[in-house]
């Protein structure tokens, strides 16, 4: 990896400098999550574009830089994969907003399917971390943990109809240790 995963690491950080993980009772910096995405992206053997579009998947959705400042910045692919991760309105209710976003990633390109699941498998660690070293990791969700599971199982039916691929499989083996949280 080179230049251009440490240039969007870099930019990540100060675009979410003021976000936090939803750790009841230590304050983590988002940017925990950011490289997390890029680590799992990375060890599975993919680009540098797509590892730095994992880095970046929530630049859009969460901090409102536009698809032309990322093309600018990071390259036309890198910011296609990010738009490709967003929830595209935000001003939905959260269930038709997951509802929107699950009915299309069948439809995407296998890379942004693979951003989103690394999202979900960090996501999933970051539940266990919590649950390990923090307190309750499902209270600070505002849906709770059935609604959240069931999201996530939809995620993982959706994903059966993949190309067998080890991302798959640590999906999978992800959402199963965050069942026993």
């Amino acid at each position: 990896m080179g230049l251009l995963l440490k240039r969007a690491l870099d930019q990540a950080a100060v675009w979410h400098r003021s976000q936090r993980r939803k750790y009841p009772s230590v304050d983590v910096p988002y940017v925990s999550h950011l490289a997390g995405v890029a680590v799992i992206l990375a060890r599975h053997g993919f680009d540098e574009e797509v590892v730095a579009a994992g880095a970046l998947h929530d630049v859009i959705e969460d901090q409102g830089v536009t698809f032309a400042d990322l093309a600018a910045r990071f390259g036309e692919r890198v910011a296609t994969l990010v738009k490709m991760a967003t929830e595209q309105d935000r001003s939905a209710p959260w269930e038709e907003r997951k509802k929107r976003y699950l009915e299309a990633f069948p439809t995407k390109p296998w890379e942004a399917q693979a951003i989103t699941l690394a999202d979900k498998i960090d996501n999933f660690q970051s539940i266990i971390v919590c649950a390990m070293d923090h307190g309750d990791p499902w209270a600070m969700f505002k849906r709770g943990r059935d609604l959240q599971l069931d999201r996530f199982d939809e995620l993982g039916r959706l994903c059966a109809v993949l190309p067998k691929h080890p991302l798959v499989d640590e999906y999978a083996e992800a959402l199963a240790a965050v069942r026993q949280v």
